[in-house]
This record gives structure tokens, C-alpha cells and sequence, in this order.
């Protein structure tokens, strides 16, 4: 055990400065050199993009957090502050070309309950590559191993959705595509919602590049820009109006998403709901375009590459031979929208599972658009006990469970009734008290997870308030 230890640690010290690594190019010939890397599969796709100083310039800002600690979910807290012999698996969520973990924020509890659940997240004025991105994802995962598992080979199971289908597909295939990764990591599940490994079939495909690149100037170029995003981006990523009649549904308290079984659920989907206003952030019109021909139209370039090789069964690299690996012993999980119009995702599943991933297991989110497959109607986490029931089993008495095993109720808009029947749902004054929200502190991350402030946090204005709600109400209730 000591020198399986020693030998991942001097593997990773060796390949730190090299293969695991995610430099930021800061200068034209750096940049230029990273984009030629796939130059013969790109320029079947290329939009003619020019790349801008402001491109060369821009920070790279791509962050790993815990959502569940960021947020304050006493269960998840506890759990991390116990030093845990057998440790969870992991499940690393990586996020559409948004940079956001939003779309999936409700599901994240209830796999809180069989996952150490970590994400991704991409600031609105990142200028990555796609390569870029795939080296931050296989160098976190590597550091995990390192540092957050004392040497440890982990399990792992990669989630991504839309965009992030077509990264962690790649990244998955560079984890078995090597040897040496399997030191630090052991790739157990893949779960793909919504690929966008049909982007180039697509409606965003059709629409997004001319609203991107409309020859306005400034300072009026931002009118057109916006009026093309709120009147024909933006409907593509919502469904047929079941996610407004499941918001008016939660808030007339007569049911609620199936994942959403406890106190501490309701209360953590109510914080997250009021930080929506600090964590939506606009798209600006350079940032739109790089992230459909850098991160969109380069991964499905390279995606194709991909499944060119699956179809000769020629290899010419490293990479590959990890695709083909993937393809044929990793179970796959394809979770799609029935009414997705932003990709069309019904139509790419069927080709995956019938092209890409021998072993796979489709599931069709009824009513879901691409925003909201991940909403209220799905049960994530009883779908993945059934695919992959090796994850079983991992759940303590210190976590929070719920106790609805309910199914989706057409008369609640693919809803459940509420776990605790009550007429009035939680209070928004409780979301922030002593019972129902935890703060995280890491003295080694800098306190990265903490959330506090003015308004939030254990010390700021709603803690406070919070604290007197829960206090008044155990003296009133009998």
C-alpha cells in the first residue's frame, strides 16, 4: 500500500509540470500553436473566427468547488468535517457552455447522499481552449488523488451536461487512455444529460453564430445582440411551460421536486433561489462567440474525430485507444429532455447508444426542455442507483436521506407532494438559521466555501433572522 502511495505521488510530481497541467497562453504564438493541435478536424467546422487581444488577454478563470459546502447543506458539512475511513466516490459535474452549475443545483443533495459531489465552474469572462479545459479537469482530479485522498486511488463518475457531455466524454477518454492515470483514478461511470455532441446539427448551431458575430458597432452593438438572446436563444433552452407551472406549484406549497424531501432540502433550494440574481451573469457577445467555435464546434470536431476511430477501429494515438476503452467497458448513462429544442437530443442519444457506447441505459425526461432536464421531474440519484448498484450502500445516519420514495404526479406537474403535508411551506426566514444551514469553513482553501456577507452567512442579516424565526417558532409549537 506504502509504495503503491510513493509511486503515484513521484508520478504526479514528475507529470505536474507537463501532462497535467492547464496553462493559460498569454501571447498569439502560444495560442495559435493550441489551436493547430486539431487544425485538420477544425477547419471541416471553422466560422472563420479571428481571434481578438481581448481573447489573447482575458483571465482564465476556472474553478472546482463542493456546491453543497459552498451552499451551506448541514448534512454534506458534517460529513466533511468527519475524518472518513472509506471515503465516497466522487462525481464531478461539468457544466454547459453557461460555466454555471445551475441547471443541476437541485439534484445535488440527494447525490450528496452516495457522492462527494464536486463541480466545475467557468467565470463569464474566461477565454480557455477546449484543451485548456480538459487539462483543468484531468489536473483536478489528479491533485484530488494527491491531496484530498492522502494518495488514495478514488472512484469516479463524470456527469456532464450539454457542453459538458462533449468534455467529460474527452476527458474520460484521456483517463483510460494511460496507464498512470489509473494510480490516481478509477473512471467507474459516465452520465451524459443532453450531450451537445449534436451541436452542429442543432438550432443553437443555426442561430447562435450570426448573433455572435452581427457586424454592429459599438456603442450600439449590444442592442441587436440582446434582442437576438431574449428573443431567439433564450426560448430555445426552455421547455413547453412545465417549469413555470412546477415554480407556481412549489410556491402555492402543493407539491415539490421528488429530490426536494426535507427541511434542509427546501431550505438550501430557497438560498440557492435567492442567489440567483448574483449568479445568473449576462453572456457577452465575445464571450458567446468563443464558446461556440473554441468549446462547442471544437469539441464536436474532435468528438467525430472520435468516432471516425470507432467506426475504422484505427487508432492514432494515446487518446484513441481511451475512446474505444470507453466505448466498450464503461456503462453509460444518456439522460435527455423530451422536449429539448435547443439540440436534438433524442435523436443523439439514439445515435450514442446505438454508434458510441456499447454498454448504456437511455432515460427520457417527460415534458424536461434543455434547461430543465435536471429540474423538478427527475429523481437523478434513484436513476443512477439503478444503472450503476454498485453505489448503494454509502449512505450514514449523519445524512440526510428524506423519506419519499414518491413517484411524478401528472396533477403536480411531474411533482410529488410535500414531505411534511403541510398547508405553508418553510419559511424563507428559517433558510439561513442554525437548523437548516451549516457554514463551511477551510482554513486551507482560504475559506473558498464560505458564504458570508451582509444579507447571508451564519453572521449577516438573514443568519440573524433566522435564528430568531427558529427560535420563535420551538417556543410557540406545543
Amino acid at each position: 500500500m506504502l509504495s503503491r502511495r510513493l509511486a503515484a505521488l513521484l508520478i504526479a510530481v514528475i507529470s505536474t509540470s507537463d501532462a497535467f497541467t492547464s496553462p493559460r497562453h498569454t501571447n498569439g504564438h502560444d495560442l495559435i500553436c493550441t489551436t493547430c493541435r486539431y487544425s485538420t478536424r477544425y477547419k471541416r467546422y471553422s466560422t472563420d473566427y479571428k481571434i481578438t487581444e481581448e481573447d489573447i488577454d482575458s483571465p482564465s478563470r476556472i474553478e472546482f468547488i463542493s456546491p453543497l459546502l459552498q451552499d451551506g447543506y448541514p448534512p454534506a458539512v458534517k460529513e466533511q468535517e468527519r475524518v472518513s475511513a472509506d471515503p465516497k466516490p466522487i462525481l464531478l459535474y461539468l457544466p454547459g457552455f453557461d460555466g454555471t452549475t445551475l441547471a443541476s443545483f437541485l439534484q445535488f443533495p440527494a447525490l450528496g447522499e452516495e457522492f462527494d459531489v464536486k463541480a466545475m465552474q467557468v467565470s463569464m469572462e474566461d477565454r480557455s481552449t477546449f484543451e485548456d479545459l480538459k487539462d483543468a479537469v484531468i489536473n483536478f482530479l489528479v491533485q484530488e488523488c494527491i491531496y484530498g485522498r492522502m494518495g488514495e486511488t478514488y472512484q469516479l463518475y463524470l456527469m456532464g451536461e450539454s457542453f459538458g457531455g462533449i468534455l467529460a466524454t474527452e476527458v474520460a477518454a484521456a483517463l483510460l487512455s494511460n496507464s498512470q492515470y489509473s494510480n490516481f483514478v478509477r473512471l467507474q461511470g459516465l452520465i451524459l444529460v443532453n450531450p451537445a455532441t449534436s451541436y452542429l446539427r442543432s438550432e443553437l448551431y443555426r442561430l447562435g453564430p450570426p448573433i455572435a458575430n452581427s457586424p454592429w458597432f459599438r456603442p450600439i452593438e449590444n442592442i441587436p445582440y440582446i434582442f437576438g438572446l431574449t428573443t431567439q436563444l433564450v426560448p430555445l433552452f426552455l421547455d413547453e411551460g412545465l417549469a413555470i407551472q412546477q415554480l407556481f406549484t412549489i410556491l402555492s406549497s402543493k407539491g415539490l421536486p421528488a429530490v426536494v424531501n426535507t427541511a434542509q432540502r427546501e431550505a438550501y433550494m430557497g438560498r440557492v433561489a435567492f442567489a440567483l440574481p448574483s449568479r445568473l451573469k449576462f453572456m457577452p457577445k465575445n464571450t458567446l462567440r468563443w464558446r461556440l467555435t473554441e468549446w462547442l464546434e471544437w469539441g464536436n470536431a474532435v468528438f467525430e474525430d472520435r468516432l471516425e476511430v470507432l467506426k475504422s477501429g484505427i487508432t492514432e494515438g494515446e487518446d484513441d485507444l481511451g475512446m474505444l476503452r470507453l466505448s466498450r467497458d464503461v456503462k453509460t448513462l444518456i439522460v435527455v429532455g423530451e422536449f429539448d429544442k435547443t439540440l436534438p437530443s433524442l435523436d443523439e442519444a439514439n445515435r450514442l447508444s446505438a454508434e458510441v457506447f456499447r454498454n448504456n441505459v437511455v432515460h427520457v425526461v417527460t415534458g424536461a426542455g434543455h434547461a430543465s432536464t435536471c429540474g423538478g421531474t427527475l429523481n437523478l440519484m434513484q436513476l443512477l442507483r439503478q444503472v450503476y448498484p454498485e453505489v448503494n450502500g454509502y449512505r450514514t445516519t449523519n445524512y440526510d436521506v428524506g423519506t419519499t420514495e414518491w413517484k411524478p404526479r401528472a396533477d403536480l406537474r411531474g411533482l410529488v407532494p410535500r414531505y411534511d403535508y403541510a398547508n405553508i411551506g418553510l419559511s424563507p426566514l428559517l433558510y439561513w438559521s442554525s437548523d437548516y444551514y451549516k457554514e463551511w469553513k477551510d482554513d486551507e482553501k482560504k475559506d473558498r466555501f464560505k458564504v458570508r456577507g451582509y444579507l447571508q452567512g451564519k453572521n449577516g442579516v438573514f443568519g440573524w433572522i433566522g435564528e430568531f424565526a427558529l427560535a420563535l417558532r420551538k417556543w410557540t409549537t406545543p
